[in-house]
């Protein structure tokens, strides 16, 4: 029998202008939202790990306590690299520039790493956690351009659709190490 791999997206970050995304910390209210995640989270994940990036440690510890049980981090599970990337004021330029990523996935268009660069990093990444962690159920919290890359290259799907679709808190649930989505999308 396959082992659930939950891969959930962060809960609502405090974006600063001027301060590169993967330094936001989670807004005000970002974990109200849990235990509607929760109720979606089938089988109940037995350990819950999370990026380093402050907005998925939050998450991941929210989850965790709300769960019972235990909270870890990992190393490679963040966000695209994109350090550089100006904070967007207007939601519709971060969304062309997402959409370059999408379009170019060998190319560095966004930030410093290729979507395809940021899709075989995390990868490597969930592969590691899922041989170090042995638990039938395991919860990632993570980040939405990047769960998009690895979930859609592995079930043959357009990223842009489920980065779209993925909101905050969201989660997709997967059969490993096939990496079948068990729920068909919308």
């Amino acid at each position: 029998m396959p082992r659930t791999l939950h891969l959930v997206k962060h809960g609502q970050p405090y974006i600063l202008a001027g301060v590169p995304a993967h330094e936001w910390q989670l807004a005000e209210g970002a974990l109200t939202g849990l235990p509607g995640l929760i109720s979606r989270l089938r089988p109940v994940p037995d350990v819950v790990v999370s990026s380093e990036e402050a907005k998925a440690v939050s998450t991941g510890q929210g989850l965790a306590a709300a769960l019972g049980v235990p909270s870890r981090r990992m190393l490679g599970l963040h966000e695209h690299l994109r350090y550089t990337a100006p904070v967007y004021p207007d939601p519709a330029d971060f969304q062309a520039a997402v959409e370059r990523f999408f379009d170019h996935p060998a190319q560095v268009v966004f930030g410093e790493e290729s979507a395809d660069d940021a899709r075989r990093r995390f990868a490597n990444a969930v592969e590691a956690v899922m041989r170090r962690q042995t638990e039938d159920s395991v919860a990632i919290v993570a980040h939405g351009t990047v769960i998009s890359l690895l979930v859609a290259h592995g079930a043959g799907l357009d990223p842009r659709a489920l980065w779209k679709n993925l909101g905050l808190l969201g989660a997709l649930t997967l059969d490993w190490p096939t990496l079948r989505l068990r729920e068909p999308l919308d």
